[in-house]
Parts: C-alpha cells; structure tokens; sequence
C-alpha cells in the first residue's frame, strides 16, 4: 500500500539541521513513528516527500524554514512577569529555570508552549518559536509500514497505537 490519504504512516527517521550534522531527532525501527496521512499532522512538505512510498522505501528531503517550523521571530521573545507563573498566587519558582519549556495560555485559553530564556528580577524572556524554526531540516530515514486506517482513526484524525483509544 502506498502512503496516500487516509493511511497510517510508520517511519524510521533521523533529522539534522545541517547536512552532517548532530542528530537532533530520531525514531527507529523499533519503535517508529506514526502519522495518518492527510490529516494535518505533521508538516505540509514532510508529507508531500512522502506521498506515494512504500514499506521498504528509503527517503532523504530537505525542508527550508518556510516548510518546515517557521522563520524565527525575534518578536515571538517576550518578557512576561513572574506572575504569569503563579498558581494561587505564589510563583512556581521550581519551573524557572533557563531552557525549561512551560505550559502557557492566550486570552481564549489555548494552550501553546514558550521556553525559558532569561530569568531577571521581576521577568522572565520566553521564546514562543518553535524551537527548529529559522531551522533547515534535513530528513533521512526508511518507511517501515503503510496500512489503511481503521474507520475510528479517520473520524478521530490521528492514529491508535495498539487500540488505544483512552483519549476519550
């Protein structure tokens, strides 16, 4: 079966930032990973270079910035207060700590992701970027599986490893 839409993809992977670079992403074989085609749930382009293939196929693309995270914002780093980071008014210092990514909310109560900068006195600098973004990325790996969906992964939009459906 080739990966085409309404497929569950399974992949082996490596993903670089530089051509020979360290490897700053993998999964293997064992325990690879999986993806419904056509559903949004990974990148555009990383889906359109897999389009067609096979168990067995062997892949290497190359994803610029605009394809893949983004280009980096220097305005996405923002100094929030200290406050933003309480709970019953007392400020979570424990999750403080220059590189730790925190859970955060917009005004409508979605959650999205900032890591931790800069600690100062009365701020802490939050990065919102993603953190590849303004990133090349360059990904090598294998298609380890290709089946059809079941019927509740298409409707659910995501794929049930093992039956799992403890989701709901």
């Amino acid at each position: 079966m080739q990966a085409s839409p309404n497929s569950v993809v399974r992949i082996a992977y490596e993903l670089r930032t530089e051509p020979n670079g360290e490897v700053v992403d993998r999964a293997e074989k064992e325990q690879p990973f999986s993806f419904l085609f056509g559903h949004q749930n990974v990148l555009e382009k990383f889906e359109e270079n897999l389009a067609g293939k096979i168990a067995g196929n062997q892949f290497n693309f190359v994803l610029n910035p605009e394809e893949g995270y983004g280009i980096y914002e220097e305005e996405a780093v923002l100094q929030l207060s200290k406050s933003v980071f309480s709970h019953n008014g007392v400020v979570q210092e424990d999750m403080l700590f220059v590189g730790n990514v925190v859970p955060l909310q917009d005004q409508d109560g979605n959650p999205f992701q900032g890591r931790i900068m800069n600690i100062q006195d009365e701020n802490v600098v939050v990065d919102l970027n993603h953190p590849l973004a303004g990133k090349t990325l360059y990904f090598s790996g294998e298609v380890v599986e290709v089946r059809a969906a079941h019927p509740v992964e298409i409707e659910h939009g995501h794929v049930h490893e093992h039956g799992d459906h403890s989701h709901h």
